[in-house]
């Protein structure tokens, strides 16, 4: 009798074994069977490889350690974990990550390189920083002077600087300017470079429409057009020959829904996006013909030809600046774009085009070191 009382007290810890082993099993098994669809979610980063086998025992800690990494980035279920570990954190405890900030209405902002403390107004440029930041670019504009070549640095702005009523209620600026304003009153007192800031333009065009994607760092397709619109009428103003601003109208705008964008990946949630605008060209709009590329000197290289055009363009960007691709080329004959933030002098002078245009997202003037940039530049 006593046997078997012992027998009924102790199955339940002979399941909850059984419930743990089969648990610690669980990705082994996936690795071999791959019933996992869960979809995956985007690295932003490449995951380990397969380490090469050794050569010698002096390469044999390296291989394991190789093992180890591509264990990490490929264990059965990893798709399905990150997946329910970024809904657990967002949805039962309204937490985010030290890239991710969750704002209001489903609202998700980049918050990687100290965002808040710029964003506060907290972290100020310096005088020599500023200064710093004039001599690049009129060293720039210089050296393309002597050549005959237009230059323009334009700044595209941080989501938060446009839609900060989505932001965290408790994340505010006490009314202190940011190092983005510093820099635009320093310019416009101490230099004649041309630099245009795209923040009014997108403030003021807000009611036309979404932007910015809610769930992606980026502007959609509206908020790049609209921001090349101002480049080309700025440049236009300048007297540079040939061009002449498009109408929105020329385009077909659709606004559907779509997957969530890269900050959803980050997180590791599934979300849907609601303001991805699209623009497609309609059919009295000529022929543009896009390319891409990669250079094993120069990277990453789209380049726009639009027969019948006249003059030229070379672009140095970031990912916002990709988005100018499928309008900015309708200015101009050929339109090369280099996702960088140096000038390449080679290029140019090989290329000889009427204007160089330096794109450069708020946040990375935030932290950039001018005189890294003018060392990477290497003009002659």
């Amino acid at each position: 009798m006593e046997t078997n009382h012992q027998s009924s007290r102790s199955w339940p810890n002979y399941a909850l074994i059984i419930l743990f082993a089969i648990f610690l099993l669980i990705p082994s098994l996936e690795m071999i069977f791959h019933f996992d669809t869960t979809a995956s979610r985007g690295e932003n980063r490449l995951l380990a490889p397969l380490p090469v086998p050794p050569q010698s025992l002096c390469g044999l800690a390296k291989y394991l350690s190789g093992w180890e990494a591509y264990y990490n980035d490929h264990f059965g279920c990893r798709r399905a974990l990150i997946l329910w570990h970024g809904k657990l954190m967002l949805h039962l405890f309204e937490d985010d990550s030290h890239e991710v900030l969750v704002g209001r209405d489903g609202w998700l902002y980049f918050s990687s390189g100290r965002m808040i403390d710029h964003y506060r107004g907290d972290s100020q440029f310096s005088e020599a920083e500023l200064q710093g930041w004039q001599k690049l670019l009129e060293q720039r504009r210089d050296w393309l002077a002597r050549r005959h070549i237009k230059f323009i640095f334009v700044l595209t702005p941080n989501k938060e600087s446009i839609y900060p009523e989505h932001l965290p209620d408790w994340l505010k600026n006490p009314g202190r300017p940011t190092k983005a304003d510093q820099f635009f009153a320093y310019m416009r007192t101490h230099s004649s470079v041309s630099v245009l800031d795209l923040r009014p333009t997108l403030l003021a065009a807000k009611g036309s429409g979404p932007l910015y994607m809610q769930t992606d760092t980026h502007w959609n397709q509206l908020g790049a057009f609209l921001g090349c619109d101002q480049l080309v009428r700025l440049l236009a103003d300048e007297r540079v020959a040939g061009l002449k601003p498009l109408s929105l109208n020329a385009f077909n705008q659709t606004n559907p829904l779509a997957p969530g964008g890269d900050l959803t990946r980050m997180l590791g949630v599934d979300m849907l996006e609601s303001n991805a605008v699209y623009l497609t060209p309609k059919p009295e709009l000529p022929e543009l013909n896009l390319f891409e590329t990669t250079n094993e000197t120069v990277g990453l290289w789209s380049f726009s030809k639009l027969p019948g055009g006249t003059g030229s363009a070379i672009v140095y960007h970031d990912s916002f600046g990709r988005f100018w691709i499928p309008f900015l080329g309708y200015q101009l004959k050929e339109v090369d774009y280099f996702r960088q933030y140096f000038l390449n002098p080679k290029i140019i002078a090989e290329k000889q085009p009427a204007i160089v245009i330096c794109e450069v997202l708020e946040r990375f003037l935030n932290t950039a070191d001018p005189a890294g940039l003018s060392a990477q530049d290497a003009l002659p």
